[in-house]
């Protein structure tokens, strides 16, 4: 999550800048003139004596990567309990994997109940792979579990496709082809191509404007109109609601993929974005590639407050304790410039007097970028 000019204090669930049916499709690669193969399957689950749910799926030797997601149609609060590897060894206990794996809401483990949907990416961190063999999973109080599993060759590149909708009458396609020119090249920059689809319209007037929850109901017609063939980018005229000051927010850390439901996708103010009579293309082409990063797996690198950081070994940290905190208690990209405030992924912008003297956030680390190239949905 994105909150313009650090007004809003945003959860680590619904990151935005300020700051979750069956198909299947064969990728070929020119990257690295490999083949990868996505699918999206139903798995089964039984209750157990324990209480929980629990089921079990099976990687193959040439697995690359996978999504498990849980899911309650009318959003209650589900969790995952366990998901143990071919070895043994139950990846979201903090006990046997201390600080390797976060939970979509920041906390280690998976002990933080969601609503609707909750998931478990592999890998989230070069510390993990999808191992080949039986995994196994425990959750609780959901109505059904989904595994979006790749497999092929390893990826040293990759191909993302992205589909962008626009909403309401106020902005065009062409208001925002900038953007996606700039969004485009900072994932080149960083070994990541991006197929940049045709923006659809989509002109009814309650979407013009909608809340930043994914689980209301507007929200999430919208988001499902999204294909579940790209990551979906829905520039939405602006939020209503308390997402009033939002740039943007993603569905998910990671949102779903290969499913048409109320987590695949991403959203992004543009009347948030305007500078004068004009967008920022700049800034939005950021914010952008920045909830795009969530949606694909990538935590904030430094969280609001300076506490909290993504668990990756290789991203720069900005402590609260080694700044100068501003009277609102968090960390500004200014404060935090060359401890990762130009990162992608840090959790606010630029100020406009840094954006005008040339400041950018379009870095990711090797780890960041590992990630992403991994990214189930990615070819």
């Amino acid at each position: 999550m994105r909150a313009k000019n650090i007004l809003i204090v945003p959860t680590l669930l619904l990151t935005s800048f300020m700051l979750i049916g069956s198909c299947a499709k064969k990728h070929s690669s020119s990257a690295d003139n490999s083949t990868s193969t996505f699918t999206v399957s139903e798995i089964t689950q039984t209750a157990g004596s324990d209480g929980y749910l629990s089921g079990y799926f099976e990687v193959p030797s040439d697995g690359i990567s996978f999504l498990l997601s849980i899911f309650k149609d009318n959003n209650v609060s589900i969790t995952f309990y366990s998901l143990t590897d071919p070895d043994g060894i139950n990846i979201l206990s903090s006990t046997s994997t201390p600080n390797l794996y976060l939970d979509a809401s920041g906390s280690s483990g998976s002990s933080v109940d969601k609503n609707g949907y909750s998931n478990v990416l592999i890998p989230q961190s070069p510390s993990f792979s999808a191992k080949a063999g039986t995994w196994t999973f425990k959750a609780n109080n959901n109505d059904r579990v989904k595994l979006a599993l790749r497999k092929g060759n390893t990826p040293f590149a990759a191909t993302i496709v992205v589909q962008p909708y626009i909403t309401g009458t106020k902005w065009s396609a062409g208001n925002i082809s900038s953007a996606l020119t700039v969004m485009s090249d900072i994932f080149s920059k960083n070994g990541i191509t991006l197929t940049i689809k045709s923006t659809i319209t989509i002109s009814e007037t309650e979407y013009a404007a909608v809340s930043s929850t994914f689980t209301n109901a507007t929200t999430s017609a919208l988001v499902k109109k999204g294909s579940t063939n790209a990551v979906n980018i829905f520039f939405i005229e602006d939020y209503s609601g308390s997402g009033a000051g939002l740039l943007g927010n993603a569905a998910g850390i990671p949102g779903s993929m290969g499913d048409a439901n109320s987590w695949n996708g991403v959203l992004a103010s543009l009347d948030a974005h305007v500078s004068g009579a004009t967008l920022d293309s700049q800034l939005l082409g950021e914010t952008a590639a920045h909830e795009m990063g969530h949606q694909l797996g990538l935590f904030h690198t430094t969280e609001k407050g300076g506490t909290v950081f993504d668990i990756l070994s290789d991203t720069p940290e900005c402590s609260s304790s080694t700044r100068d905190n501003n009277s609102n208690g968090s960390v500004s990209a200014e404060e935090c410039d060359g401890y990762g405030g130009d990162n992608l992924m840090f959790w606010t912008s630029w100020s406009a007097a840094s954006r005008s003297a040339g400041k950018k956030q379009e870095t990711l680390s090797s780890h960041q970028q590992h990630v992403l190239k991994y990214s189930p949905i990615a070819k």
